[in-house]
């Protein structure tokens, strides 16, 4: 009993002096995050003058002095938004990212740099700091693949170029300095999966699509969320199966998939799957992304409404889920060297299945050839093809 009442008063003890140390919030930023108005509570106390140099000790330093200012109203105005506008990992970073840009609105690039690093750690990532020059970068560790950004290893553990991306037109020809210093031992990975989509505020545009199933010609519309093309503008590139699974959002799905619903409505499921082909093949034109983007683009759904041109991964994307909405028909992924096109899952026999798990598939392909509504075999030129299944 008086252990536990020495226990109680130690705890109270000890909230209060963190109370004390943790001045109250005398200052909000507010700034433009897409389509919302963020407000983020801090003490000013929280910037330090202390000059870095990019040297071991003195990265070291800033981060204790960081640990020992008062940065607790940032961490919670962050976690508040993150959890109202739903943010995944790199939504998250990017708000801090802007966060820091307007608190250390006077400090120099690797000031940033480093105190990002900082308020990462703190919201307990697995982070390491590198440094080469007059720069410093920030990795974190991921468990995703991903594409065309700067990765480093460790111990078996890869970690992903946060900052890397903003120096990407710059090619290092030296190696750069891993800081010694973990600040985060047993930090979570950070991830670039949009399990849901974020709840920011849409800006719908309203697009017309024209396709031709057989000799009957359909029109539709569709409500595009801009902001969600936004934020994939500047992305980390992933696996081609991360953009398939990302959902339609509700104004794509209220507008086009109910419109597509009441077309395909009655009809068996082989002519329902013709016209969902049909659509993908001829509502959109085709180019490939280094002739349109001069890089590499994989897109969401929404994307595939809003930019004028789109490829196979793209319309892929878009086909699995409109036959995840209307059909619920298990699916495959499938890869071909230079090629990637859905198979569906049926009972009946359509064609030409590929037998997987005990259950027979047939690729019902979304790019071509335009104005065909043919399914159920290979696309021409890649019957004899092998191919590798990314999803089931």
């Amino acid at each position: 009993m008086i252990q536990n009442t020495f226990l109680f008063f130690l705890s109270s003890f000890i909230t209060l002096l963190l109370a004390v140390h943790e001045p109250v919030p005398s200052k909000t930023i507010e700034f433009s995050f897409y389509t919302e108005s963020i407000k983020i509570p801090y003490a000013p106390e929280l910037v330090i003058n202390q000059r870095v140099k990019l040297e071991e000790a003195d990265i070291v330093q800033f981060y204790k002095t960081m640990e020992r200012a008062p940065y607790q109203s940032v961490l919670s105005g962050l976690r508040t938004a993150k959890h109202q506008y739903q943010l995944n990992d790199w939504l998250l970073y990017e708000l801090v990212e802007k966060t820091v840009n307007k608190i250390f609105v006077n400090k120099g690039a690797s000031y940033k740099v480093l105190a990002t690093w900082f308020l990462m750690s703190k919201l307990h990532y697995d982070t390491r700091l590198a440094f080469l020059g007059k720069t410093a970068y920030l990795y974190v560790k991921t468990l995703d693949n991903i594409y065309e950004t700067p990765m480093i290893e460790e111990e078996g553990n890869r970690y992903f170029g946060l900052t890397e991306l903003q120096y990407k037109r710059t090619k290092r020809s030296k190696a750069i300095y891993l800081l010694n210093f973990i600040a985060t031992p047993n930090g979570k990975p950070f991830s670039l999966a949009f399990n849901r989509l974020p709840a920011i505020k849409s800006d719908i545009q309203r697009k017309d699509f024209s396709f031709q199933w057989r000799d009957k010609k359909y029109k539709v519309a569709a409500d595009v969320d801009k902001t969600l093309v936004e934020i994939m503008r500047k992305y980390p590139i992933i696996d081609e199966s991360g953009y398939i699974k990302v959902p339609f959002s509700n104004h794509l799905k209220n507008s086009l998939v109910r419109q597509l619903k009441t077309i395909i409505k009655d009809k068996p499921i082989r002519l329902q799957l013709e016209i969902l082909s049909s659509f993908t093949r001829s509502a959109f034109k085709y180019k490939a992304d280094e002739a349109y983007f001069g890089r590499s683009k994989p897109m969401i759904r929404e994307e595939v409404f809003h930019y004028p041109y789109s490829d196979c991964e793209d319309r892929s994307a878009v086909f699995y889920g409109l036959v995840e909405e209307l059909l619920d028909l298990p699916m495959l992924v499938i890869a071909f060297s230079d090629h990637l096109t859905i198979a569906v899952g049926l009972k009946e026999s359509i064609g030409t299945p590929i037998r997987h798990k005990g259950k027979n598939y047939y690729i019902c392909d979304p790019t071509g050839p335009n104005n065909s509504s043919e399914i159920g075999r290979a696309p021409r030129g890649y019957e004899r093809k092998s191919f590798e299944i990314l999803l089931d």
